[in-house]
Formats: structure tokens, C-alpha cells, sequence
């Protein structure tokens, strides 16, 4: 690929040359007349060497296909040109006035872009040894000045344009790595967005196709633990139960997919409304009430008895906190509190659920909201990892945020802000 760039810029490069040196055919054809002490010669021959040179350099464009074929072009019709400018140089000489010299920066420029700085600095002293050994010439010859003045400037220049052609060519080959480097990152983006985009679609047909033969598998359950079909053994009846208890943590695996996927694709619309904050907590923790007490904990919800309103969608809200408060139920010890907090602080409201499990160590934590992450110190509780992730952009989508605190003494504190004016 790059070998390819490299051709197709010495083919524009040498094309664009092109056009400057029919450019310095018709200044030699039709401006060479102004000045008297030209030879009329020697202007012909620099105007028809350069469309000679010109008609030549584009036919070899046309035969020479591969990279170093091109490469080697490019140095040949430098070297060229460095007599051709000597040539021009040398053919105005004659004047008195002499000012054509100022041509040799074309070729530094041109050096540069063909080779970089080694070109640009190559142009620069061609072009200032022609300049002092034609100035030496025009003085024996014609009998003008030699002003060593004059030409040190010259020389001076010529190297100043080299170093600030090297130094832009530095910028325009940085600049250029970036661009390369910001659409190599585009193309990863899109191409990861894709995959993302695919994996969703994916992850919400399969939990759809899961949802019919879950209800059905659920159903035979229930019709045997039901005992419609006869009554059980202790044993059958252990059997239906651990098998309920698993289809029941299928179908939650299976809606969470499911929530996951229908967040991913933005087909989640909410429905706001003015909720009452204190309210809300005290349903989810009486919903949470007999999980709590099989581990033997107990919730401590301190909320301002006063109204606290936000404007939210109950449902997704309600979700939200329902998985930070069910994580604080499966990963704290038994025996020990869920602290809900609730209060106003600084035009928001900020909600906390703690609790004094395992906490999350500093290395996790850039990863917690992420799908699927599990954490080491989870061990064998069950979960998918996408309980924090929901929760997260639930909360997102009500322009809130959602963070990780440590809980003092030990455990981990989820704090979930919103406006007052959620939506």
C-alpha cells in the first residue's frame, strides 16, 4: 500500500514539474527578447531543452510502472535538472541586472518534495555553486563586478530554504503519520462498531428465541411441583425444585440480554414521570425484603421525610436501583446491613447503596461497567456481569451518572445522581 502512495506521488510530483518547465519555455520564448544582451541562441536552446525535457520526462511517466523504475526517474531528471536551471542561470549571465539566479529555489523546493531533506539540501548547493562560478565568469567575460556581497547572500539563502523546506517537509511527514494514523483508527472504530452492532443483534434474537422454551420449560415445572400430574417423592420434588430455580435465573439471564441489547441499539424510550424519590426506595426495599433476610441482613434506608420529586420513568429507574441493591444482597456477608441513602446535594439528587462486602479493587474498577465483567473477588455467586452495565445506562439516559465509592470500615458504595429535572 504504502509502496503504492509512493509511486502515484513521484508520477504527481514529476507531472506538476512538468508544468513548471513549460512555464520557463514560454518565459525563455517570449520574455527573453526584453533583455538585448542575450544571445538569441542560447535563449532557443533553453526554451526548446526544456519542452525537449518536459516531452521526455512524460513518456517515461508512461513506461516506467514499478516504485524503484520511478525512484530512479526521479534522481536522473533531478540531476537534469540541476543543469538545466545552471544552464538558465548561466544563459542570462549576460545581463547586467542578473536577477534570474532567483530560480534555484524552484529546485530546492522541487528537491525536497521528490527526496526530502537530503534533496532540498542537494538543490541548495548545485544551485549555489552554479551561482559562484557563473558570477566568476560574468566577471572575466563581461566585465561586471563580482560583488562577493551578492553572492555569499545568494549562498545564504539558498541554505536557509533547504533548512525551512526540511523542516516543513518534517510537519507535512507528521502531519501526514497522523492523518494515517487517524484513519487507521477510523477503519478500527467503524469496523469494531460493526462487530459491536452484530453482537447485539445477535445477543436479542437469542434471548428472544429463549423466552418461548424457557415459558414452556417453566410451565412443566410448575404443573409438577403442582403435583397435577401425581404427587411427588422427596427426591422428584428436590429435582423440580432445582430445576425451577435454575429456569428462573435463565429467564433473568435471558431479559438482561435482552435489556442489554434493546439499551445498545437506542429502542429504549422513557416514559417520564413525577416520582417520589423516598417512596420509590421504600417499595425496592420491601421488593428486596425476603431475599435479605434468608442471608440475614437487614436494610437501613435513610431518606428526608420531606418530598423529595424527580422526574423520571418508575420503571427504569426502578430497575436501575434494583440491580445495585440486588448486588449488594449477593456479594455482602451474611449477617450484615444494606444502607440506602437518599438527600439533596447541590441541585441533585444522590442516591447510595452500600454495603460491607468484598469492595472492588482499584485495578477492576476501570472495567465494573463493562458487560459481562465479573470481578476476582465475585467467587462462585452467580450473575451474568451485566447488572451494573443496565444500571449504568439506565441511569445515563436520565442524565444522570452512576459511580463506585468505598464504603468506610470496608464494602462498596454504588451513588447514583440525577437532576431534579430528569428525563
Amino acid at each position: 500500500m504504502l509502496a503504492d502512495e509512493r509511486r502515484e506521488e513521484l508520477v504527481r510530483f514529476e507531472r506538476t514539474f512538468n508544468l513548471a518547465r513549460l512555464g520557463g519555455a514560454g518565459l525563455a520564448f517570449f520574455l527573453g527578447p526584453f533583455f538585448p544582451n542575450l544571445g538569441l541562441w542560447s535563449l532557443a536552446l533553453l526554451g526548446v531543452g526544456l519542452l525537449v525535457e518536459a516531452a521526455a520526462i512524460e513518456a517515461a511517466l508512461r513506461r516506467v510502472r514499478s516504485r524503484d523504475g520511478l525512484e530512479r526517474l526521479a534522481r536522473t531528471v533531478f540531476a537534469l535538472d540541476c543543469l538545466v536551471v545552471a544552464f538558465g542561470i548561466f544563459t542570462f549571465a549576460a545581463d547586467p541586472r542578473w536577477t534570474t539566479y532567483i530560480v534555484g529555489m524552484l529546485l530546492i523546493i522541487a528537491g525536497g518534495f521528490r527526496f526530502g531533506p537530503r534533496g532540498a539540501l542537494a538543490g541548495a548547493a548545485a544551485m549555489s555553486l552554479a551561482t559562484v562560478v557563473i558570477a566568476f565568469f560574468r566577471s572575466n567575460a563581461y566585465g561586471y563586478a563580482l560583488e562577493p556581497e551578492r553572492i555569499f547572500f545568494t549562498v545564504t539563502v539558498n541554505l536557509l530554504a533547504a533548512f525551512l523546506m526540511s523542516g516543513l517537509l518534517r510537519e507535512l511527514r507528521g502531519l501526514r503519520g497522523q492523518r494515517e494514523a487517524f484513519m487507521k483508527q477510523t477503519a478500527e472504530t467503524e469496523a469494531l462498531r460493526a462487530v459491536d452492532q452484530m453482537k447485539s443483534d445477535f445477543l436479542a434474537a437469542m434471548s428472544h428465541d429463549f423466552r418461548s422454551p424457557l415459558t414452556v420449560v417453566r410451565g412443566a415445572v410448575e404443573l409438577l411441583l403442582g403435583e397435577r400430574p401425581g404427587a411427588l417423592t422427596a427426591g422428584q420434588r428436590e429435582l423440580a425444585e432445582n430445576a425451577e430455580r435454575n429456569v428462573l435465573r435463565l429467564e433473568e439471564f435471558t431479559e438482561e440480554l435482552l435489556e442489554m441489547a434493546r439499551l445498545e441499539q437506542g429502542a429504549v424510550a422513557l416514559e417520564p414521570e413525577d416520582l417520589d424519590v423516598r417512596t420509590l426506595l421504600s417499595e425496592i426495599v420491601a421488593d428486596h425484603q425476603i431475599l435479605a433476610k434468608q442471608r440475614r441482613q437487614w436494610f437501613a434506608l435513610d431518606a428526608p421525610t420531606d418530598t423529595m420529586k424527580v422526574t423520571a420513568d418508575r420503571g427504569r429507574l426502578r430497575q436501575a436501583l434494583s440491580n445495585l441493591v440486588g448486588n449488594a444482597i449477593k456479594y455482602a456477608p451474611t449477617g450484615t446491613p444494606i444502607n440506602v441513602r437518599a438527600e439533596k446535594q447541590n441541585g441533585l439528587f444522590r442516591i447510595a447503596v452500600s454495603d460491607h462486602g468484598p469492595g472492588i479493587p482499584p485495578e477492576e474498577r476501570g472495567h465494573m461497567f463493562e458487560k459481562f465483567f465479573r470481578g476476582r473477588g465475585v467467587g462462585s455467586t452467580p450473575g451474568a456481569g451485566l447488572g451494573l452495565s443496565i444500571a449504568r445506562s439506565l441511569v445515563v439516559l436520565h442524565g444522570g451518572s452512576l459511580d463506585y465509592e468505598d464504603t468506610p470500615g470496608g464494602g462498596s458504595t454504588f451513588v447514583v445522581c440525577l437532576p431534579e429535572e430528569s428525563s
